[in-house]
């Protein structure tokens, strides 16, 4: 870009939704002069305020620019249903899996040190996947059946999402199993949640997942951690990643909500 930076871009705006049960209208936020009153931009609004007008998300940011400068930016909806606060041009959202990029570089970075290689078996490092078990199906009673796999959990399978392990927002199987058992979803950052079985033997085949929450605890592994695992792991101490410590950007936090589409 030319007269705008890639950081204006950023910081300025940003596309990001969160579920919720609300109906609610677009705004603007407090103070700020409309962004987008030009008529070429009204099926962008009318696809947002679908958006949230049906219940999809409860709020957005949107944005648009060229290399001379910002051509569109619209709020809408609620950055939190619960106290009714409005979208605002400058929300902070999660990052959720943005932060993969961060963690396999982590990972690599083992790699390129020679402390760690991507055919190693992942137990050598991680015990608690020493024994992987296999998600078959479930009994009459709807109690879910294992079987031990026949595959051991490579390196590599973490890093390319071959290892078996899936995420429940994508498996109605692994999402069955949690409430059969009452397995915290992963979302909710409990270590807990680690426990769920695989859906497939490990390198059968692809399938997005906790394979890279897994990779994140092997780069901050004691044993084994490399500079970015440092950085992980420090994180807890840290502002940069951990904004919620911080009362300026607690208070221009999204709620993070989850999307139930079997509710009314």
């Amino acid at each position: 870009m030319n007269e705008m930076t890639r950081r204006t871009v950023l910081t300025r705006g940003t596309m990001a939704a969160a579920a919720a049960h609300l109906g609610a209208t677009a705004v603007q936020a407090a103070g700020e002069a409309p962004r987008h009153s030009s008529g070429k931009f009204k099926a962008i609004d009318a696809a947002m305020l679908k958006a949230v007008n049906d219940r999809s998300v409860a709020g957005a940011v949107a944005m648009a620019a060229t290399p001379k400068g910002m051509v569109y930016e619209g709020l809408f909806g609620k950055a939190n249903p619960q106290t009714g606060a409005t979208m605002r041009s400058d929300a902070v959202f999660w990052l959720l899996s943005m932060t993969k990029a961060i963690t396999a570089t982590a990972c690599m970075q083992l790699v390129e040190q020679g402390r760690i290689k991507l055919d190693d078996d992942a137990s050598k490092y991680l015990p608690q996947l020493a024994a992987p078990k296999v998600l078959v199906g479930f009994d009459a009673n709807g109690q879910p059946q294992l079987r031990p796999a026949k595959n051991t959990i490579k390196v590599h399978h973490l890093l390319t999402h071959t290892s078996g392990y899936t995420y429940a927002n994508w498996s109605d199987v692994i999402a069955r199993y949690e409430t059969a058992t009452g397995l915290p979803h992963i979302a909710t950052c409990q270590n807990a949640a680690f426990n769920v079985p695989l859906e497939f033997e490990p390198g059968e085949r692809w399938q997005y997942g906790i394979s890279m929450d897994w990779t994140g605890k092997l780069s901050t592994n004691s044993r084994v951690r490399s500079t970015m695992g440092l950085f992980l792991r420090n994180q807890h101490r840290a502002r940069t990643a951990w904004p919620l410590r911080r009362q300026r950007i607690l208070g221009r936090t999204a709620q993070l909500l989850l999307l139930d589409r079997s509710s009314s």
